[in-house]
Order: structure tokens, then sequence, then C-alpha cells
């Protein structure tokens, strides 16, 4: 099988600029430990493609970007049986790339384009959960001009955020009206935007297994959030054990049977307290948590995502893993 694995950010997407420098280290960690997991696999020929400076020591074939980035993802993606995308969800970058690999003739070993932007539309995700009777914070669609009043009747403190994106961009904490205005400058240009209810807590990740609307989780996880101007990415580490663990995981699990199309490693944010738990958004791509939780199972996570996607065969539910830690690059510590 040839397989096409594509980050974004390691292929020179937005190389030059501040957001490339910040999201760089994390797409090497996804990128890295996705293709040692595959070439541990006889049967899979890895791809990929890297801006001039970076490398891998995993993959069997790479291609250097030499102008356009958009020209090596054509050339790899027409020429691969899979492709595996990750990208930010934002403006529909990773919904537009999953559809360009299927137009270049490569099959998804991921999720659906459908199924990447409903999940990626955080207001329409927060929609599908509270309907379902699924917890999670009150939000709310803003735009510049209603967010001052849409705070004064939600309460301080609140979270002002896209309405898509990654991980923590463009996300701040609102504790008192002075800081509406850094809000609203770290999201400029943005005509719409979310406001929820803040709520303090152990932030968390889950990782599931998707199938055909069958699941297994994998894993709970630790991540290491500032909350701020904007919120900030630490780390993390996994697993973690904490009394509302069962309870966040399997919640985790009705969460993404809502959205069809949905398949592959799809991870969850969330926030755990001592009464409960709640999810804040779904990420329908690979997350830097795999990192650590490729290191903390006991089988290769990545022969499980093509067995699902192959075979339809999901892996029975591990137990707990040995404890890995994991800097924001997805580096052991």
């Amino acid at each position: 099988m040839n397989l096409f694995v594509f980050e974004y950010f390691s292929a020179g997407a937005m190389a030059g600029t501040p957001v490339g420098a910040s999201a760089l280290p994390e797409g090497q960690a996804m990128l890295n430990a996705l293709l040692r997991d595959f070439s541990r696999l006889d049967a899979v020929h890895t791809t990929t493609s890297l801006m001039p400076g970076l490398d891998s020591d995993h993959a069997d074939e790479i291609l250097p970007v030499a102008g356009d980035w958009r020209d090596a993802f054509d050339e790899l993606a027409s020429r691969a049986d899979f492709a595996l995308v990750i990208a930010p969800e934002s403006d529909g970058c990773l919904a537009d790339l999953s559809q360009r690999a299927l137009d270049a003739g490569a099959k998804l070993l991921g999720c659906s384009p459908d199924a990447i932007r409903a999940a990626s539309n955080k207001g329409t995700c927060a929609r599908l959960l509270k309907e379902a009777h699924i917890c999670t914070p009150e939000t709310v669609k803003v735009t510049p001009k209603t967010l001052e009043a849409a705070v004064a009747e939600m309460g301080f403190p609140v979270v002002v955020k896209p309405t898509s994106g990654q991980d923590c961009d463009g996300v701040s904490l609102v504790a008192e009206s002075e800081d509406l205005d850094r809000a609203l400058a770290l999201l400029n240009g943005h005509e719409s935007m979310l406001l929820q209810r803040y709520q303090p807590g152990v932030n968390a990740s889950a990782s599931i297994l998707v199938c055909n609307g069958n699941v297994t989780p994998l894993s709970l996880n630790e991540q290491r959030i500032e909350p701020g101007q904007p919120f900030a990415y630490k780390g993390g580490s996994t697993p973690l054990i904490h009394p509302q663990s069962d309870k966040a995981l399997a919640m985790a699990a009705d969460a993404v049977r809502l959205i069809p199309g949905l398949n592959g490693f799809v991870g969850l944010d969330m926030i755990l307290t001592d009464e409960g738990c709640m999810i804040i958004e779904i990420n329908p791509r690979a997350t830097v948590a795999y990192a650590g939780v490729s290191q903390s199972l006991d089988f290769n996570v990545a022969e499980a995502i093509l067995n699902a996607t192959l075979h339809g065969v999901l892996p029975v539910r591990p137990g707990l893993g040995r404890r890995v830690e994991f800097d924001k690059g997805g580096r052991r510590v």
C-alpha cells in the first residue's frame, strides 16, 4: 500500500509566518509519530512532503517542497492508495485538502470532508451536542457589534473563540469588560465568532478510534492549557486518571456518533470537574495527543487506524497505558 501522510505546517504551507512557526512543532510531532508507527508495517510504503530544512527518519519517501506546496501534495496524492491529512480546520482547510486528496484518486485514512466540515464548525458542533443532551458549555454566535451585549447577558467570565480553528488559536478568556478589545484584536477580520460560558476544571482530551459509527475509546489525556489572551497549549500527559474518566470516555464516544463520516483517529477537547464533565469541541483528525497515546499503549495505533478503514475492524478497548508526558511539540518529557 502506498500511503501519503501530509501535515500542513511541515509541508511549508505557512512558512515564514508567526502562525506557521508556532504550529510547526505540533505538526512535526503528529507527522513523525504517525510515520514512525506506519513504518513498522511491512505492507505500507509511506510518502510525505517536507519544506526545505526538515527531514524525517521514518518516511520511505520524502518529496521536498521546491515551489508551491500544493504541487507536492497533488503529486503524492495522485500516487497514493490512501492519504492521511493533518491540517487546520479553520477556513475549511482540512476539509478542502481532504477533498483534494480524494479528487487526486486517493482514499482517505480519516474523516470524510462533510464530517470534517460539521465537526469543525464549533457552533454546529455545540448545537448537535446540546440537542443530544450531551453536556457542553452554553454557546452563542456573535459579531463584533453584538459581543458586548451578549457578554453582559451571559456574565463574566466567558471565552471568545473563532467559529473554526485549531488548538488555542484566537481563543481568549474574557474576565472583565477591559478584556474585550484584546479578544476582538486576536480575531481581527472575523465577521462572526462564538461566545461560551467559561468552565474551570481539568483540561482533557479524549482519543477515540471511529469506524462506520462504531467507536473504541483509546485514552483520556490531560492537557496543560493556560487560560489567557490567547489560551496557551503547553503539552500534556496520558493517561489521565480522574473520578470522571469513565464517564468522559463514554460521553466522547456518544459525541462522535452524532456526526456521520467521522473515521479513524478523532480527538475531543473536554473539561472535567469533580461533579461531571463536558465536551468543548471535536477535532476530526489526528491530534498532538497521538504522539503520547501511541507510546503509552501496547499496540500499534496506526495499524488500528488502518484496520478500521480497510476492514471495518476496531481493537478491543485497551486498559490504562503506561504514563507518558509530552511537551507542546509531542516530545516525551
